[in-house]
């Protein structure tokens, strides 16, 4: 995967939309995993992101195909899921973001929200956000 730049579009959350919210787990993130399935003329917004994994590694999230198989644009990323802590029983420090009350990152109109990293390794990601109409 190579990422040329970031888009950080943080804005007011619409006031009609459906919340969400996905707690999703998958043993190989390496070939891109589909978040939040493309809704066509909604766009999403995230407004909370967890990720974590068992192995140090490099992710990144952001606006995909419609079948999530590859991340498009990228919102957050690469976040480095690094090992750290006493020298016996290193642990994965999870990211964890969440925007300011009342506003998220919107994301590529009619498109997923996907999720791929470097490297093979199991991922959990939580996020919340909200679907609104375009």
């Amino acid at each position: 995967m190579t990422i040329v730049a970031n888009t950080y579009d943080m804005r007011t959350l619409p006031s009609a939309g459906k919340d969400w919210h996905v707690s999703l787990q998958t043993a190989d993130a390496r070939g891109c995993e589909a978040i939040k399935a493309a809704e066509t003329g909604f766009s999403h917004y995230i407004t909370k992101l967890v990720v974590h994994s068992d192995v140090s590694m490099d992710v990144s999230v952001g606006s995909g195909g419609d079948d999530g198989t590859e991340v498009t644009t990228v919102h957050f990323g690469p976040i480095p899921l690094k090992k750290s802590g006493p020298a016996q029983g290193l642990t994965v420090i999870p990211f964890i973001w969440n925007a300011p009350r009342g506003k998220g990152i919107k994301c590529t109109s009619g498109l997923s929200i996907a999720i791929d990293s470097t490297i093979i390794g199991a991922l959990s990601i939580e996020a919340n956000g909200k679907t609104c109409k375009d």
